[in-house]
């Protein structure tokens, strides 16, 4: 006897916009994340990162961690949130050629558990390198809801002609 399954048609991939569609000062549509314990506990097996600081609600009340009496969500994690917002626009690698190229992110506050983040990103710079070698800075920014800011990144991202 065998099991048959079901399985959803694969998305096509994004399509990114070509170097000479995009002008600096576009914006890229923001992207809105909900942090709920049970997120960061799977976040915590898939990364081996099973630090208590993220994963341990008891033990995190007891040390209060930066100053928080509650687990917090993973650097990592963060940064992909703000990798995100290119990603989703463009794809880590679109269906015409474009491609991730780098992530620089620097965290300016801790995540708490049940923070809703926006992030937002914006094209801040055209690099001009020649064809197949040209690409773009997205910066990208995030904040909580009490309106701080959480993470800045610089998202590189490889542009088709």
């Amino acid at each position: 006897m065998t099991a048959s399954t079901s399985r959803a048609p694969k998305a096509a991939p994004p399509v990114a916009p070509c170097f000479s569609e995009i002008d600096t000062g576009a914006e890229l549509p923001p992207v809105e994340l909900c942090y709920e314990q049970q997120v960061i506990d799977r976040y915590a097996v898939a990364s081996l990162d099973m630090n208590p600081v993220h994963t341990n609600e008891e033990w995190a009340a007891r040390a209060q961690v930066f100053g928080m009496p509650e687990t917090v969500v993973h650097g990592m994690m963060t940064m992909s949130s703000l990798a995100s917002v290119v990603t989703r626009s463009w794809g880590p690698v679109s269906a015409n050629g474009g491609s991730v190229r780098f992530v620089d992110a620097t965290f300016t506050k801790p995540v708490r558990v049940g923070e809703t983040v926006v992030s937002k990103g914006v094209v801040k710079k055209k690099h001009y390198h020649g064809d197949g070698k040209n690409w773009v800075e997205v910066r990208v920014e995030s904040r909580d809801t009490a309106g701080d800011v959480i993470g800045v990144a610089n998202v590189g991202y490889n542009l088709p002609d």
